[in-house]
């Protein structure tokens, strides 16, 4: 059986289903308009200047009843939107004097559900509008300095634009494009002098990713013309820019990449074409491995940060004499950070510790994660000089050196570039600290091209709605309990606490039928139970807005919270039956699942397990129609299928007129238990024509609670078998065999049992005897044409099996 149900031909299906579906439109138009899972493709402008208000237009679908903007970040705030239609909105956005510079990330959410994170940039300056043409040296577009310009890079387009300057005065252009998470968009700029000189370029900064920024000190007065484009002039209509020009700093990098919380440090930033600059900054009082921090020069600020890391780690400088060995610079005691720039002849850093016995220690770098182009070699090395470990990258582009220590004493690190590179720009920081237990919880992906689906928790009112969590343990084993830090009024939570074997589980959401329509962001967290101290983790979500196939990720955003709602009434329900028997090992279940629908809605659902047991498998999805209410959804387990009783649900998703719509069923028990027997079936051979039997053992695991019936199932062309019934008692069976003339030849080695063991709550399927063999030969050529084969009587049944040497002796009389 597989799991789908199908019904003969209706000529009146499809008549039918239109008008039930022109019913429940109507019905639901007599209501307030709504639209179920809004879709939000664009803000538009893409950024502002701190401290205004602004007008955005919004374009996506289903953005009827847009109620408000969840923003992961403080610092703005929308009001007075506007629906102009369902693929258009209007809103006030007011940008708060203090909100940081840089990327934040909303949704917005309407009565029907919430839309895709989007990215709003916050930056230093007005915003203007490119305006064409543009695409020459000779005729720019004029703009004045300390603007940002939003435009579009089109296929083989150059937009160039004009500022004037003063000699000395500082130039600096910061492109944001591949950071708007539209498209593949990889940008150039470049700055070219009053003789239209190109005096710098940029394709990508290692600060930026995949963006780009040029600075210049202006050797001259005069106009000088910004150039920005596609790198391979393969832009497009969707390739839009934020250009930022103005007089900014602009440097490169930061030394050092860290501090302590509530610690006051002075940075410096490297890279500005003006020199180093300086800046004390007192930092956090909570610990932030991605805290960023920004550049200011004459009461003017970069319009991107730089990152460090906030740790309680004691932290050393290098000496900048720390060559070799010898004049290793000492770390402070484990856990302890160090850090140093590759810069001048210095081709290698080192740094002493002393480490004791079996001390279990992770020493890594961090370079890249905050943004220097260090690509490090990592090498421990014994107190003797001889090396003990290296690392490249392990997990990423930093070096990372899992290491027990052997016995106590004093060790060795040597950091330098792959390349043997060297400059101010490569800062690094070490870190050794033990290895210690952590816990994370994660939302999986769950399509490659589009990693933004599923990510939110909406809830129809009276309804349910399910999702995975993933979950992640390092250096621990145990039980979890996955708990909310708040939800929407009238709406919760159900999930089971995921055992120590289990690296995801299922969570259901449910709201009330009066539940209030509202949402906001939520956080989640997971801890370890059964183990001492406690460990403690958080839900957290990944979107790649752009993720290309065999290259990987440019642009994503991660966040702490997760958008939930309780959203209008879904026009179903699902339900799924709790299995009245167990699925055993190497067995199949058949589960009902029953969907309760509005008058007038006949859409059909598409319905999905979502999340298996270990060692459960199901069709990934089956369709339930439009006329009907019932279903059968099949289960299979392997031979290691875990036992136990486990949670799970059904998710069902109908598109119906107003939009797509996912429910879900409660969690119900599903219990996975040993099989009652296994049988094991002896190899059989015949020819063609000739009847034969297959002959079985049988091995119970637990006492069988009535008679079983066995049917063969896998047989090659031309050969059948019935299905038979056996006492409980039985310890062998024989199956008849009927060959055909034209049986296939050969051997046939996916030969299998059905068992159907009855209980009281129904079949328990068992498929066992999995891989048995049957061999059949061609028939010997006929002793003369008027002589026929005469098919061999099958044995009776329950006839005392022969031996294999019985078998061959009879054949050979």
């Amino acid at each position: 059986m597989t799991g789908t149900s199908r019904t003969s031909p209706n000529p009146n299906r499809r008549v039918l289903k239109s008008i039930f579906s022109t019913a429940f439109l109507a019905v639901a138009l007599a209501s307030p308009v709504f639209g179920f899972s809004p879709v939000l493709d664009l803000i538009n402008p893409r950024g502002g200047q701190r401290g205004t208000e602004m007008e955005i237009s919004l374009t996506g679908d289903r953005l009827e009843n847009l109620e408000e903007a969840l923003f992961y970040e403080p610092g703005l705030t929308v009001s007075h939107i506007v629906v102009k239609d369902p693929k258009n909105a209007t809103a006030k956005l007011t940008i708060a004097p203090d909100a940081s510079l840089g990327e934040h990330s909303v949704r917005f959410r309407s009565t029907g559900g919430v839309t895709e994170i989007r990215s709003f940039f916050v930056g230093p300056f007005p915003t203007v509008f490119e305006v064409e043409p543009n695409q020459t040296l000779a005729q720019p577009q004029r703009v004045e300095l300390d603007q940002t310009v939003q435009g579009v890079a089109s296929n083989e387009d150059e937009d160039f634009f004009v500022v004037t300057l003063k000699k000395g005065q500082r130039l600096s252009v910061e492109v944001e494009a591949m950071r708007l998470g539209r498209v593949l968009f990889d940008a150039y700029v470049a700055i070219f002098d009053p003789q239209d000189v190109e005096l710098a370029a940029c394709d990508d900064a290692p600060l930026l990713k995949t963006d780009a920024f040029v600075s210049i000190i202006a050797p001259e007065d005069g106009d000088y013309r910004v150039l920005v484009r596609e790198a391979a002039y393969e832009g497009s209509s969707a390739c839009q820019y934020r250009l930022h020009i103005g007089t900014f700093p602009r440097p490169s990098s930061v030394f050092p990449l860290g501090g302590r919380p509530g610690e006051t440090v002075e940075f410096t930033f490297h890279g500005d074409p003006s020199g180093p600059i300086k800046k004390t900054i007192t930092l956090p009082a909570e610990p932030n491995p991605h805290f960023p921090i920004f550049p200011e020069q004459d009461g003017q600020s970069a319009p991107s940060p730089h990152f460090i890391s906030v740790s309680p780690l004691e932290s050393i400088t290098e000496s900048g004499a720390n060559l070799d060995g010898k004049s290793a610079t000492a770390m402070p005691p484990i856990p302890s950070a160090a850090h140093g720039i590759l810069d001048g002849e210095q081709k290698a850093d080192w740094f002493k510790f002393f480490a004791k016995k079996d001390e279990n220690l992770i020493i890594k770098v961090v370079a890249r994660a905050l943004r220097s182009p260090l690509d490090s070699v990592l090498t421990l090395h014994h107190e003797k000089g001889n090396p003990v470990a290296k690392n490249d990258d392990l997990r990423g582009p930093d070096s990372v050196i899992p290491w027990s220590c052997p016995a106590d004493g004093e060790y060795f690190l040597k950091i330098e570039d792959q390349l043997r590179r060297t400059g101010p720009d490569l800062s690094y920081r070490i870190e050794i600290v033990h290895r210690t237990p952590a816990i994370a919880a994660n939302l999986p992906t769950v399509e490659t091209r589009d990693s933004q689906k599923w990510k939110t928790f909406p809830v129809p009112r009276g309804n349910r709605y399910a999702a995975v969590v993933n979950l992640t343990r390092e250096n621990i084993a145990c039980d979890a309990i996955f708990e909310a830090a708040s939800l929407p009024v009238g709406m919760t939570m159900t999930v089971r606490p995921p055992t120590k074997a289990l690296t995801s589980f299922p969570v259901v959401f449910e709201a009330a039928a009066d539940a209030p329509i509202a949402g906001g962001l939520h956080a989640f967290s997971i801890h370890s139970t059964g183990v001492e101290p406690t460990v403690t983790g958080s839900l957290i979500d990944t979107v790649h807005y752009i993720d290309i196939t065999n290259e990987g990720t440019y642009h994503s955003v991660i966040s702490d919270r997760v958008s939930t709602a309780v959203t209008t009434e879904a026009p179903f329900k699902i339900d799924l039956e709790t299995p009245p028997v167990p699925l055993v090992q190497d067995g199949v279940l058949q589960l009902k699942v029953a969907a309760t629908r509005s008058a007038g809605f006949a859409e059909p659902l598409t319905l999905r397990f979502l999340w298996n047991p270990p060692g459960v498998s199901a069709p990934a999805t089956i369709d339930l129609p439009g006329d009907q209410n019932e279903i059968f959804y099949e289960l299979n387990t392997n031979a290691e299928a875990a036992i136990g009783d486990w949670p799970i649900c059904v998710l069902a998703e109908a598109n119906t007129p107003l939009g797509p719509v996912v429910v879900s069923s409660a969690l119900v028990t599903l219990k996975v238990a040993e099989p009652y027997l296994t049988l094991t079936l002896e190899m059989a051979a015949t020819e063609q024509g000739k009847a034969s039997s297959m002959f079985g053992k049988i091995q119970k695991t637990r006492d069988l609670p009535g008679d079983f019936s066995v049917e063969v199932v896998g047989l090659p062309h031309g050969v059948t078998a019935p299905v038979l019934n056996f006492n409980k008692d039985a310890t062998e069976i024989s199956i008849p065999l009927t060959v055909a003339a034209d049986a296939s030849v050969g051997k046939h080695a996916s030969v299998f049992c059905k068992v159907i063991v009855k209980e009281p709550g129904g079949p328990i399927v068992h498929q066992t005897a999995k891989g048995s063999t049957l061999r059949i030969d061609a028939a010997p050529a006929a002793k003369s044409t008027s002589e026929k084969p005469v098919p061999s009587p099958a044995p009776p049944v329950g006839a005392k099996p022969l031996s294999r040497l019985e078998q061959l002796r009879q054949r050979a009389k």
